[in-house]
């Protein structure tokens, strides 16, 4: 085990000089990359990650899945103290180990190859309950992939865009391939922020057994037949996962226009902007601080005129902000914070309607509304930082 772990660690080291070397092709990449060697340099000398196995199936079970475990427990038990037949029992019994078995689910002509019918499966979701892969209506990406594996991480970006540009016309799939739970959501709904569904097979059942890869990521393209059509092995762009899924579909989505930016493209938008407008409210309130301190200066023109410029910057940051498409898991934050937007750029209105007044009563108000506007979006903007940037 221990050579292993250092053979692991090496790689690792290995894809961080990788990263760092080669020049990104993109700003979202150049992004993406960021987190990714933060995140692998983390794994390469924590034990969250590689240091600890994936521990068992059924390792983080959700309250449903736990309460029919619970159940077939105690009809086994009732079974076993039961005198004579009990065939009641046995059937709901078996009913329950069919509805709860996790792990490779074999189903005649199954096969992991093109042309084959994929083989079937059921496995815990982020949330703790199974998914089974055959009970998905239509067409199917399955992906695995390991927080460890440097070309996966760089992937998962664009299928989150493939994921939010096709909705419930395609289901994406990720499966995180020998980690713990734990691991697999740090990492995807934290770290990366992806809203497709993820499995975790901690015990690689799925590559010890049915999918025997050659390498990660390896994403098979299924059709609503249940028809391996495509086996991708390694990374591929979004351009081309456009492509394999237009095949799929029968049609034409490689021009399609992104619906969603990737999460590495939201984080470093929102972030720019929260960073610009915490410095365009400072100002403001220097200005109303000066104001209040010497209330003369509500007749300068100077005053006035830095005063309804940066209630016009306000407004245009309102703008900004909600223009951007935040992906799924992160939509409470960000409307939190456009609340928060919201309510400095009402203040702002106020303060542009006291100035073309003049109104100086009417500032007083307006500043009472901008400070408490101003405390409600920092406190947003700290939560909304703090997840993106993963303190």
């Amino acid at each position: 085990m221990r050579r292993l772990l250092s053979a692991l660690r090496e790689r690792q080291q290995s894809w961080i000089l990788f990263t760092f070397f080669r020049r990104p092709r993109n700003r979202r990449e150049a992004f993406s990359r960021l987190v990714v060697v933060a995140f692998v340099a983390a794994a390469a000398v924590g034990p969250v990650f590689i240091g600890r196995g994936g521990g068992e199936l059924t390792a983080g079970a959700g309250a449903a899945y736990r309460a029919q475990l619970a159940e077939l427990e105690e009809l086994r038990e009732e079974r076993d103290a039961a005198e004579g037949d009990t065939p009641a029992l046995d059937e709901r019994i078996s009913a329950l180990e069919a509805e709860t078995k996790l792990g490779y689910l074999p189903r005649d002509g199954d096969a992991a190859q093109p042309g084959g019918l994929i083989p079937d499966f059921r496995l815990l979701n982020l949330d703790g309950e199974p998914v089974r892969l055959s009970e998905i209506d239509g067409p199917i990406l399955l992906n695995f992939w390991a927080s460890w594996c440097q070309p996966c991480v760089e992937e998962m970006p664009d299928f989150e865009i493939v994921h939010q540009e096709l909705g419930d016309r395609i289901t994406l799939i990720g499966v995180n391939d020998g980690e713990s739970l734990e691991t697999a959501r740090q990492f995807a709904d934290i770290e990366i922020g992806v809203s497709y569904t993820i499995l975790i097979d901690p015990t690689k059942q799925m590559t010890d057994g049915p999918y025997l890869l050659v390498g990660r990521p390896t994403t098979y393209y299924i059709d609503s037949s249940g028809e391996i059509r495509e086996i991708r092995v390694g990374f591929h762009t979004l351009e081309e996962m456009r492509s394999l899924v237009g095949k799929l579909l029968g049609e034409d989505v490689s021009e399609g226009a992104e619906a969603s930016p990737s999460a590495g493209e939201y984080a470093e938008s929102a972030l720019n902007l929260l960073e610009s407008a915490r410095a365009n409210y400072a100002v403001g309130a220097d200005l109303i601080e000066r104001w209040q301190g010497d209330p003369s200066v509500f007749g300068d023109p100077g005053w006035q005129r830095s005063m309804s410029a940066n209630v016009l910057t306000w407004a245009d940051l309102l703008d900004q902000f909600e223009a951007l498409k935040p992906p799924e898991n992160r939509s409470a934050l960000h409307s939190a914070v456009a609340n928060g937007l919201t309510a400095v750029h009402v203040a702002g209105q106020l303060i542009a309607d006291a100035i073309e007044g003049p109104n100086e009563a009417l500032l007083t108000t307006a500043a009472g509304l901008f400070e408490s506007g101003r405390a409600q979006f920092d406190a947003a903007a700290d939560d909304l930082e703090d997840v993106l940037s993963g303190r």
